[in-house]
């Protein structure tokens, strides 16, 4: 009989033990704890946070609503635990509610974080206000109900789309403005009550959010055109529930073309000690004291990019037109190509007297060792010039530097950029019209003195408004204007054809004159076969002798923007090579070749003039191929910091860079250079080698790889 009790017993204890909820012993089912009470911080209706205020609800427009929560369970601090949620919802008030649901048992794990759970509830009413609320339940016990959490519905749509007005871009059918000149723009709510905000875009869309100072009420912002011609502004009401109008055209308005300088001088005369100014037909600005010609930074003589006496030395004299060129009380952008070659005094680039002192001036500030913009408040013979921006960083002599300068009245401000890089701006509120001579290499100081200019200068252009630092869809570039004329032209500082029978020296065939000479034998290199890119003789190098090219210095300066190409046929894939670079003391500036661990292409620029330092890279996103002639062509940004890889014309790779520096040895074809001689040496064929300044766009591309200069 005690056998048979005791068998009884344990079949009774192991039905009991499978009986119970998740297979936990009776005693663990005793002791359970419900789950905790929903924190009405974690409930949700369709994403949207919980209101328990039934006076501010949550305000939705879809009556059909994901209701979500999390719910904790106490007892899976030692076990995991199936739980689930419950949600009812209903009227304010009503004892009954109008629909429950129950998610499904999910586990929470030991120790684990509350589980997500959600229903859907349907056909809500509109209109009124309702509660929702939810509990969660661990298969064995219900948990305490959250407060409620309360939502109104509305699916009613605005009846129609703001208004637009505008005092800067009127609906006159007449043109206003220009491209990248920002305009007020104000939204009415066009008789919509309850139109608590505005989506608005140009051309199309309806994007861009704007709040109504009250519902029903008005919004201003303002909109920048990155275009001329004809504009559409499309706009839509929302009001607090998120219906949404129709995105429809509410204003049209014309934008006027960017106004055209009203003063250049290229300065390519190339002697006698008279410039013209390309947009005044008559104005000259005539030579007072001694003047000289030399290498400009910018320059087309005779068809063809020549930078041979395209730039005005103004060490001992200067350049002044009759009369002013610009009112310097309003609106005006002045910039020249400079280059500085002496840092003990102050200088003048560029200036336009009044009858004591300057209007503005253009140059250096040799007490802070900076680049230059600074105005006066008066035109006074004691004036100091108190409105001044300074580069934020030294002016480096002997080297051509991009200045541009602003001022803009309706802001107050002057400003000043350095190759196309912001320095600053500067509060002036007190502009005045210098209304003297427009002056190249001088200026007038305070108490009368004459400041000149001791270095050369280059292009200088003079709008009668504030150039643009926005990128504009409409440019040729497709960038900004302080871009554009911080980095173009595009000049060839060294062209080399390699297409020569014989001789000691491969030709440069721009006004540089930077012939390369061979290291190597003339029997087997020259003419040694032919570029199927341009059908014309090339070269073929011997990286195990080392063969290359070798100028006698720099041809581009590496610490502004520049681009270096190449057409190469890869004979041997097993090493790393360099086609085209120009030496530092220590390394390569930049090296443009093969890099044999990946592969691919390579563009390079070494961080810093040292053995064995790092260096910013860009690959091909291709293999590259050996036996093939293939054109490669690395450019250098130095406004925005990148490094671009093209391959037959097509952009490949592009990366960052932090910082750059001048190496200012010599150009090497054929391997990578430095003082002490060649690395990483060619093996295969080369054809047309070229460096040229600026940055090389897209739409040069045909042209450089023919060798032509770029538009």
């Amino acid at each position: 009989m005690r056998r048979s009790l005791t068998r009884t017993t344990a079949a009774a204890a192991a039905l009991a033990l499978v009986l119970s909820p998740l297979g936990q012993s009776p005693a663990l089912a005793e002791d359970n704890r419900p789950p905790d009470r929903p924190e009405t911080s974690t409930l949700t209706a369709r994403g949207e946070a919980c209101s328990t205020d039934p006076d501010d609800p949550t305000l939705l427009n879809q009556t059909t609503l994901t209701l979500g929560a999390l719910i904790a369970d106490p007892d899976t601090e030692t076990v995991s635990q199936q739980v689930k949620a419950q949600f009812e919802w209903g009227l304010e008030g009503a004892g009954e509610p109008l629909g429950s649901s129950d998610s499904v048992y999910t586990s929470q794990a030991p120790g684990g974080p509350p589980v997500s759970h959600s229903v859907t509830a349907r056909d809500l009413p509109e209109e009124v206000l309702v509660g929702y609320r939810a509990r969660g339940h661990d298969t064995r016990a219900w948990g305490e109900w959250s407060d409620r959490c309360w939502i109104e519905i509305s699916t009613s749509k605005p009846a129609a789309p703001p208004t637009v007005t505008s005092d800067d871009y009127p609906a006159d059918n007449r043109f206003h403005g220009a491209p990248g000149q920002p305009g007020d723009f104000t939204f009415d709510a066009n008789g919509v009550d309850d139109a608590v905000a505005f989506y608005y875009g140009l051309d199309g869309v309806c994007t861009t959010r704007v709040e109504a100072d009250v519902p029903g009420g008005s919004a201003t912002v303002s909109i920048t055109p990155t275009r001329d011609g004809p504009r559409g502004l499309h706009a839509r009401s929302v009001d607090a529930y998120g219906n949404s109008s129709a995105c429809e055209r509410v204003y049209e308005f014309l934008v006027a073309p960017h106004a055209d300088p009203v003063a250049y001088f290229p300065l390519d005369e190339g002697g006698d000690s008279t410039a013209h100014d390309s947009m005044v037909r008559g104005r000259t600005a005539e030579g007072a004291g001694a003047i000289d010609w030399a290498r400009g930074r910018a320059g087309t003589r005779g068809g063809t990019s020549r930078l041979e006496g395209a730039s005005v030395v103004t060490s001992d004299g200067h350049l002044r037109t009759e009369g002013p060129v610009v009112d310097t009380s309003g609106a005006f952008t002045v910039t020249a190509w400079v280059r500085l070659d002496d840092a003990d005094e102050d200088a003048v680039a560029v200036s336009q007297d009044g009858e004591h002192v300057s209007g503005f001036q253009l140059g250096y500030d040799a007490h802070e060792r900076r680049w230059a913009f600074r105005q006066t408040s008066a035109d006074d013979v004691d004036a100091a010039f108190d409105r001044q921006v300074l580069s934020r960083e030294a002016a480096e002599t002997g080297a051509w530097t991009r200045l541009l300068a602003t001022h803009d009245p309706a802001e107050d401000r002057i400003d000043l950029y350095v190759d196309g890089v912001h320095q600053g701006g500067a509060d002036h509120a007190s502009a005045w019209n210098a209304g003297g001579a427009f002056a190249i290499g001088g200026g007038t100081g305070q108490g009368g003195s004459v400041l000149g200019w001791p270095g050369a200068v280059d292009d200088v252009i003079v709008w009668e408004r504030v150039l643009t630092d926005e990128a504009l869809v409409d440019s040729s570039t497709g960038r900004s204007e302080v871009w554009e004329y911080a980095n173009r032209p595009v000049v060839q500082e060294g062209v080399w054809l390699l297409d020569e029978y014989d001789g000691p020296a491969a030709a440069d065939s721009t006004d540089h004159g930077l012939d390369a000479t061979l290291h190597g034998d003339p029997a087997t290199v020259w003419d040694a076969t032919y570029s199927e890119t341009r059908f014309a003789p090339a070269v073929v190098l011997d990286g195990a002798l080392a063969e290359h090219f070798r100028t006698d210095g720099a041809a581009v300066r590496t610490d502004r923007s520049f681009t270096a190409s190449t057409e190469v046929r890869l004979d041997d894939g097993a090493a790393d090579a360099v086609a085209l670079s120009q030496s530092g003391e220590h390394t390569s500036g930049f090296a443009l070749g093969y890099d044999a661990d990946s592969r691919r292409w390579i563009f390079e620029t070494a961080s810093e003039d040292a053995d064995g330092g790092g260096a910013h890279r860009v690959l091909s996103d291709t293999f590259a191929v050996t036996g093939r002639w293939v054109h490669i062509l690395g450019v250098y940004d130095h406004t925005v910091g990148t490094l671009e890889l093209y391959v037959d014309g097509q952009l490949a790779g592009t990366t960052t860079r932090e910082g750059s520096w001048h190496a200012d040895g010599d150009v090497v074809i054929g391997g990578a250079g430095r003082a002490g001689g060649v690395e990483r040496a060619w093996t295969g064929a080369l054809g047309l080698a070229q460096v040229h300044q600026g940055v090389a766009l897209r739409q040069d591309m045909a042209h450089i790889r023919f060798g032509r200069p770029p538009v």
